[in-house]
């Protein structure tokens, strides 16, 4: 059985989005990042009282809830491909799927632009790397910030799922 003690870091770990390009998705990895990336994942309870009292009542599960996430990135610029065909594809151009720069849905026709979003964490140890897999991410807010040393972009979005897909790599 794989199993390492090294504690993981920010300089083990990759982000990368896919768009729902077929057969081959295009993708970005996300450089210079913070290495901020957060999740949540939410489990709603609802509790059946018995006439206020917790004794004589029950738990029932509630609705799913969508994993939240959010993550945040150096500002290198914001357009690229979608200025001229020959540029590289920018990380804000990706995220707001910005007209010419050919960026494809994960979700079907007339649904909310989504995309997949994969983040590998590679074990210090080389025993029991991950890959956490966020389907069908949809962006809530995309925050443009100015600093001193850079700018940052700050992505937070939520995935249509009730928790991300986790496997070994």
């Amino acid at each position: 059985m794989a199993v390492s003690n090294l504690v993981r870091n920010l300089r083990d770990a990759e982000l990368v989005l896919k768009d729902g390009t077929s057969p081959t998705p295009l993708t970005l990895t996300v450089l210079l990042d913070e290495g901020d990336l957060s999740w949540t994942e939410k489990v709603n309870t609802i509790e059946i009282k018995d006439r206020g009292r917790i004794s004589g009542g029950h738990l029932r599960k509630g609705d799913d809830e969508s994993v939240s996430l959010s993550f945040s990135a150096k500002w290198t610029q914001l357009i690229g491909k979608a200025n001229s065909s020959g540029d590289p594809l920018q990380l804000y151009e990706f995220l707001t799927f910005a007209s010419g720069a050919d960026i494809a849905s994960t979700s079907a026709d007339g649904e909310q632009e989504t995309l997949t979003f994969e983040f590998t964490v590679l074990d210090p140890a080389g025993v029991a790397s991950e890959k956490v897999t966020f389907s069908k991410v949809y962006r809530e807010s995309l925050s443009m910030t100015e600093g001193d040393d850079y700018n940052l972009i700050t992505f937070s979005g939520k995935a249509f799922v009730t928790s991300p897909t986790i496997t070994r790599v």
